[in-house]
């Protein structure tokens, strides 16, 4: 008996602890009526537990730091999360998503229960908050003026809405969370951090303009005779201020328009005298937001002219060599082709410029092509052929240095048999100073002066290389002088000279006897020699100029004019 009374009180404390002592780190004990029983529970200290916050969406937390003080020779650890599924059987819980935890110890004491811990909340580390509590919705009234506002998001490094029915991203924005300006539709909030994404539910954008409804159309083709019709009938919203109307060709002009009256719910739109082409049907308020009801194909009669499968060939250089090969489908009757005439029109001088199918040797415009079949349908469309400038290699030429005036030659060193070459004097010049298909100038310098040199071919035009002809001695030698007291052009003038100390200065007979030598050309030449006038007729001259970059003495003919 004493075995079964032990036994009972056992069960008894340890359902008392169950109802009592749940989530309480404390023992707990009780007395029986044959003396006092001491139940010796293990006690779980929070006091020093850490609690390791995981990565949004990631299991990296953990909860650390608890001990258990117990009497027994074994402790179990059962660790339950939020569902009450057990995780983890160690003392130290790790690789945890944010949600909440109770650890339950048990041991093999004389305590008969498990204790346990309350439950422990472990939060997300960077979470996003959403606070939709004061969103707002402003439908289109036009032109793409729809708004979502009031949101509120806490913790996102972006913000971006997508529209859910294009997939793509209207907005993008690092603080603000409204969505302004944007057509009807519906979108959602993509919030984001580097570890952490929340979306918002889905909005819908409505539209205030209640767009009419085609509930019925009709097409009749053309004949060669007359032009096809189309009828559309309508369902208008009741309410609806008056609205417009307009039908489009496929060139974007305008065919037709008109006025939709709020009395008629069910207008019937009648347009006439249409002929082969794609129409679009658009409908606007008084506002001016304008919706596409629909499109209309219309086929021609007889024949049709296919742009998608015809040909067109661009102008080269203005050269003329653009070309147009267009593609047509024709009636037949009768077993016989129908044989249609051409007309192709320049639009720009109203001219008609051929009567054949193909369209060659033009320069860029913009062509009509017209087609009158055997039966008389007739088919017209344009056709726009551009100029096509190819890219032309600049020619590549070096400057030189010349020590005097004098004549120098620019080479391309890039030359092919492809075109010419232009020499300008400048880099706007419109007309060259020389043009040749070598690439080789030769010109007169008397100061550092800039040419520009382009290749040319047909009328196409490189871009233009700077060479520079350097003059270091900006002297003018003149190779003849008057010496006849006249006053005028009495004395060889070699103007600039001063700038050139210690020049050295010679003049020579056509046989070689000196009859001027100056040093700095302290005395000018005026045609005498020991005292008499030479005689009329060529002489040449020696200057060393002293510099180091004139290499040996420059050289030339001198002419005495009596």
């Amino acid at each position: 008996m004493a075995f079964d009374k032990k036994f009972s009180w056992l069960l008894l404390a340890g359902l008392l602890l169950q109802n009592s002592m749940a989530f309480s780190p404390v023992a707990a004990s009780a007395a029986n009526k044959e003396g006092s029983l001491t139940l010796d529970c293990p006690v779980i200290n929070t006091s020093a537990m850490v609690i390791h916050k995981p990565d949004c969406n990631q299991s990296n937390g953990s909860i650390t730091g608890i001990t258990v003080t117990s009497s027994g020779t074994k402790k179990i650890y059962t660790w339950h999360n939020t569902e009450n599924d057990v995780i983890a059987h160690t003392l130290d819980l790790t690789n945890i998503p944010s949600g909440f935890y109770t650890l339950e110890v048990s041991d093999n004491s004389d305590c008969g229960a498990s204790v346990f811990t309350t439950r422990i909340f472990v939060g997300n580390a960077n979470a996003i908050t959403i606070d939709d509590s004061a969103d707002s919705i402003i439908d289109e009234s036009c032109n793409s003026n729809g708004a979502i506002t009031g949101i509120v998001v806490n913790g996102a490094a972006t913000i971006e809405w997508h529209n859910t029915g294009t997939g793509k991203t209207v907005s993008t924005s690092t603080s603000s969370a409204d969505l302004i300006n944007v057509p009807a539709g519906t979108y959602q909030l993509f919030a984001y951090n580097p570890t952490c994404q929340l979306t918002s539910k889905i909005y819908t954008v409505s539209q205030q303009f209640q767009v009419p409804r085609i509930i019925d159309s009709k097409i009749v083709e053309p004949t060669c005779a007359e032009g096809g019709s189309i009828t559309i009938s309508l369902n208008v919203q009741p309410g609806q201020p008056q609205l417009t109307f307009s039908v489009v060709d496929d060139f974007g002009s305008e065919v037709a328009n008109g006025v939709i009256f709020g009395t008629n719910p069910n207008p019937v739109i009648p347009l006439t005298d249409i002929f082969g082409g794609t129409y679009s049907f658009i409908v606007k308020n008084d506002k001016g937001c304008g919706a596409t009801l629909g499109t209309f194909t219309v086929d021609n009669a007889g024949i049709v002219i296919s742009k998608t499968l015809s040909s067109v060939v661009n102008d080269r250089c203005n050269q003329h060599l653009g070309f147009v090969i267009p593609v047509y489908t024709g009636s037949s009757q009768n077993g016989k082709t129908n044989v249609p005439q051409f007309f192709w029109t320049d639009l720009a001088t109203k001219q008609v410029i051929s009567q054949q199918k193909v369209l060659a040797d033009v320069g860029a415009g913009t062509y009509e092509f017209k087609i009158i079949d055997y039966y008389g349908c007739v088919a017209i469309d344009t056709f726009t052929v551009l100029n096509v400038s190819p890219s032309l290699v600049p020619p590549k030429a070096a400057g030189t240095t010349l020590c005097l005036p004098g004549m120098i030659n620019i080479t391309v060193t890039n030359a092919d048999t492809a075109g010419t070459f232009k020499l300008y004097a400048s880099a706007t010049d419109t007309v060259a100073l020389e043009e040749n298909a070598t690439g080789v100038f030769y010109r007169q310098v008397n100061k550092t002066t800039d040419f520009y040199i382009t290749r040319h071919h047909a009328d196409c035009e490189s871009a233009r290389t700077k060479v520079t002809e350097t003059v270091v001695a900006d002297v003018n030698i003149p190779n003849a002088f008057t010496p006849n007291n006249d006053g005028v052009n009495d004395t060889w003038n070699l103007a600039g000279i001063e700038k050139f100390p210690g020049a050295d200065i010679s003049v020579y007979s056509r046989t070689g006897q000196l009859v001027f030598h100056s040093v700095n050309y302290a005395i000018t030449f005026n045609g005498n020699y020991g005292g008499s006038q030479l005689p009329g007729g060529v002489y040449y001259y020696l200057i060393d100029l002293k510099q180091p970059i004139c290499f040996g003495k420059i050289s030339g003919s001198l002419t005495i004019i009596r």
